[in-house]
C-alpha cells in the first residue's frame, strides 16, 4: 500500500509540473504573439487629421474616375497590373473602389474629413481581402487616387508601403499608379467623357 501512496505521489507532482510547463509556455506564446502583433500595427501610420474641400472640379474628376472601367492592365510603376483574375473578382473590387467613391459623392461640397475617408477606404479594402493580392493592391492604387484627387496629403493609416513605392514630397502615401507628381494625375479613360 506504502508503494502505491508513493507512486501517486510522484505521479501527482509530475502532473503539477506539466500543468505549470503548458501554462508558462501558454503565457510566452502569448507574449510572444503581442509583441509581433504589436510591431505590425505599428507600421501602419496614425490617419490624418486633414480637412480638405470637395469642390465641383473635384467631384467631376471623381465622377470620371468612377466611370472609368478598372482592373485592366497596366504598366504603371512600381509593379505595373496584369488585369483582374476573372470577371466575378473585376466586379467584386470595381464595386468596392466605386463604393467609396460614392460614399464621397455623397457629401455635399464643402469640408471633407480625412478620418471619414480613412474609414471609407478601409471599408473598401474590407470588401476585397479574399482577392489576388495583385487585384487588392490595384485596389489600394484606386482607393490612394481618390484620396489624391481630394487633395489629401497626410497618410489614410490603412495602407503600409516599402521604399519601392515613391511618395511626392510632404505627402504620406506613394504616388498612385500611373501619377507623375502628385498634380500629375495619370489619364483617366478618355472614353469616359460621358457615362461609360
Amino acid at each position: 500500500m506504502a508503494i502505491i501512496d508513493w507512486v501517486d505521489q510522484i505521479h501527482l507532482g509530475s502532473m503539477k509540473f506539466l500543468v505549470l510547463f503548458v501554462g508558462a509556455l501558454a503565457i510566452c506564446v502569448l507574449a510572444a504573439g503581442g509583441f509581433v502583433y504589436w510591431k505590425y500595427i505599428q507600421l501602419f501610420p496614425e490617419p490624418s487629421a486633414e480637412v480638405v474641400q470637395l469642390t465641383p472640379e473635384k467631384r467631376a474628376l471623381l465622377e470620371r474616375l468612377r466611370r472609368e472601367t478598372k482592373f485592366q492592365p497596366h504598366g504603371f510603376p512600381p509593379l505595373g497590373y496584369a488585369g483582374a483574375e476573372t470577371p466575378e473578382e473585376r466586379r467584386r473590387a470595381t464595386d468596392a473602389v466605386n463604393g467609396v467613391i460614392d460614399a464621397v459623392l455623397a457629401q455635399p461640397d464643402g469640408p471633407v474629413q480625412a478620418r471619414e475617408v480613412s474609414r471609407l477606404i478601409g471599408k473598401g479594402m474590407s470588401r476585397v481581402s479574399q482577392l489576388a493580392t495583385e487585384d487588392r493592391d490595384r485596389t489600394g492604387g484606386y482607393l490612394i487616387e481618390v484620396w489624391y484627387i481630394l487633395g489629401f496629403k497626410g497618410a489614410t493609416g490603412q495602407f503600409a508601403y516599402g521604399p519601392s513605392y515613391s511618395r511626392a514630397e510632404g505627402y504620406s502615401e506613394p504616388l498612385p499608379p500611373g501619377w507623375t507628381a502628385a498634380n500629375q494625375p495619370r489619364p483617366i479613360d478618355p472614353r469616359c467623357e460621358a457615362p461609360c
